[in-house]
């Protein structure tokens, strides 16, 4: 492990194993050499110690800690097919392995925004499972309780928010809304959420209205007209929270700057002309500032 060659780590590694297959000190080595090949910051220097690792240490435990570090040095080194490749078949005998899980979904959501939707279904089926398995508290062997509470705050969020981008590439309008919902829940300081919240009501705010204005007058008119009003309210009052969290966020004005002005028309529309109340609406969601 003090060796300054990787390859001659593993090689060290290798023949150790080799020789003391039983060795006490196989968990430690395994341990820490995983944790040298995670710590490779050239992905391809990463893909082959993890790799050669793989052949190496093949106890079930020991291939949980490298497969993630695996997966995420060819997402890196833009492997992605490749990674999901490994990474499923991983999945389809260690169907518990968080971490593959969450490396997978990561890397499908980035290929999403980058207008790859090849991803998207595995991602969601990934990311379903992920959440199921936090929300049944099914710990990882490899953290202690205060990790584990860290962790659930940190991803659980991120998986739905996740979720919500995956399910707007798919073209599943309603179920995006349900996931930036929750994740907003659980993570109500997070002012992305509210973002694209605001985009996805308001969209199908203006589909409503488009449809009352072409229905001629009665009753479903009336009933139209409700709905787009309630759906309008729902936009002020996202337009409001993405503005109030995204305040001081540099890569959020040019939206909020946006969405100032869509608030302002939307308010005044609502409120006879007037503008009154609304910054208090704002103020109302902004974020508890720091002790």
């Amino acid at each position: 492990m003090t060796a300054p060659d990787p390859g001659v780590q593993i090689k060290a590694a290798s023949d150790f194993v080799k020789k003391y297959p039983k060795s006490t000190l196989r968990p430690r080595l395994a341990r820490e050499l995983a944790e040298k090949v995670s710590g490779a910051t050239d992905p391809a220097q990463k893909v082959s110690g993890a790799q050669a690792y793989r052949e190496i240490f093949t106890e079930p435990s020991e291939q949980e800690m490298i497969v993630p570090v695996l997966v995420e040095g060819l997402v890196a080194a833009k492997r992605t097919d490749e990674a999901f490749t490994t990474g499923g078949a991983y999945l389809a005998k260690n169907p518990e392995s968080l971490d593959v899980l969450v490396q997978l979904v990561s890397a499908g959501t980035v290929e999403a925004k980058n207008r790859n939707p090849k991803f998207v279904t595995p991602s969601l089926q990934y990311a379903t499972n992920a959440i199921n398995l936090i929300q049944a508290d099914k710990k990882p062997s490899v953290l202690d309780d205060a990790s584990w509470a860290r962790y659930k705050t940190e991803v659980l969020p991120s998986l739905h928010q996740s979720m919500g981008l995956l399910n707007l590439v798919k073209g599943d309008r309603a179920a995006a809304r349900a996931s930036y919902v929750k994740a907003s829940e659980i993570a109500p300081a997070d002012p992305f959420n509210y973002v694209m919240l605001a985009g996805l009501i308001n969209d199908e705010y203006q589909t409503t209205a488009k449809h009352y204005q072409t229905l001629p007058a009665g009753p479903a008119k009336d009933d139209e007209l409700k709905k787009a009003q309630g759906l309008m309210d729902q936009t002020i009052d996202a337009y409001a929270h993405a503005i109030a969290l995204s305040e001081g966020n540099a890569t959020l004005q040019p939206v909020r700057t946006q969405y100032l002005q869509d608030l302002e028309a939307y308010y005044k529309y609502r409120h006879n002309n007037s503008t009154a109340g609304m910054q208090e609406l704002i103020d109302k969601y902004k974020a508890a500032p720091k002790p």
